[in-house]
């Protein structure tokens, strides 16, 4: 670790409380922290995974790689530097180590603005959308503003989440991560719960019964599952598409890296934003998203984001998370 006095638990805790701010797909919260004398390591909970909509693991590593990211910024607010990540050290996903001597990341004080929006954005000013161009990173992002365009990814991701929803197995796996009632065990702990997916009251009285998966089923042999999950209309209502691409052979893990501080940029800027996972996720769609945007053939489609201005009291609460004291491994 550093040089001098050992972080105390107290201190080890604070830093994964700011830590576990960083995105996971579905929010299941797979990264975990065990603290050794030379550093801390990065963990993955076994039994956080999509078996279903992520069979290679790749998005469970892009957010493992987010994880490390928000520790590598959490440090740096107390002054630690950090060296690059040691990657498999032992059963660890991978070693983090931090001397004295850092300055705190400039993308810290994001961290606890950063949330998902995933309603309908307010009028986004093209000033805005200007400042978040100059923000990013040119050779990682592309940014999409055409109205046609817009709307036409928007269909292609409504058809996209269609095609998932032809096998059952994705959506029970989607169900075990939805809390659509205060009731849920688990509502303000992990996963998705209605605030976060801005559902309205009747989609919250309605959707314990639609959305479970035998009344989903229905709907959906009925051919009505797709008013029950289309987000056509949000989609629709961003100011501005940013395309997350990866050169080709590049680590899941660097990759969530850097998707963790590309989202921290949007926030900076003022802006919200959404994944529309679905568009890179599904093979039809990522080859029409790279066919349209003539993405490099030496990187590949990582995400999809919508990204907009979100009611000027975003975000109201943010996403639920796990106590820190589940995520801090004891030491043996």
């Amino acid at each position: 670790m550093s040089p001098g006095a050992p972080l105390s638990r107290a201190d080890l805790l604070a830093l994964v409380k700011d830590a576990r701010r960083a995105p996971s797909v579905h929010n299941i919260q797979p990264a975990r922290w065990a603290a050794e004398a030379s550093g801390l390591t990065l963990l993955a909970d076994p039994a956080r995974t999509l078996p279903i909509a992520d069979p290679s693991g790749h998005d469970v590593r892009v957010s493992l790689g987010a994880a490390w990211e928000g520790m590598a910024i959490a440090l740096s607010r107390l002054g630690f530097e950090v060296a690059a990540p040691e990657m498999g050290a032992g059963q660890g996903v991978a070693k983090l180590r931090f001397s004295r001597g850092g300055t705190a990341d400039p993308l810290a004080e994001q961290v606890q603005r950063r949330a998902t929006f995933r309603g309908v954005f307010r009028p986004t000013p093209a000033a805005a959308l200007d400042a978040l161009e100059t923000r990013l990173e040119a050779s990682e992002i592309v940014v999409v503003r055409n109205r046609n365009d817009i709307r036409d990814c928007a269909k292609l991701a409504d058809d996209a989440t269609d095609e998932f929803l032809l096998d059952p197995r994705y959506w029970r796996e989607t169900w075990r991560w939805l809390r659509l009632s205060h009731a849920h065990p688990a509502w303000n702990r992990d996963g998705l719960n209605a605030d976060a997916l801005a559902l309205s009251g009747i989609e919250r009285a309605l959707g314990g019964v639609l959305m479970a998966p035998a009344g989903f089923e229905l709907m959906r042999r009925l051919g009505l599952a797709r008013a029950l999950v289309s987000e056509r209309a949000k989609t629709e209502s961003a100011g501005a598409l940013l395309l997350f691409t990866a050169p080709l052979n590049e680590d899941s893990f660097q990759t969530g890296r850097a998707f963790y501080r590309r989202w921290l940029e949007v926030t900076a800027a003022g802006l919200g934003l959404c994944p529309m996972s679905v568009l890179a996720d599904l093979p039809r769609a990522n080859e029409a998203i790279r066919a349209r945007f003539a993405l490099p053939e030496a990187r590949r489609l990582v995400n999809v984001l919508r990204v907009g201005a979100p009611p000027s009291a975003f975000p109201a609460r943010l996403t639920p998370r796990l106590p820190a004291e589940e995520l801090l491994l004891a030491a043996d």
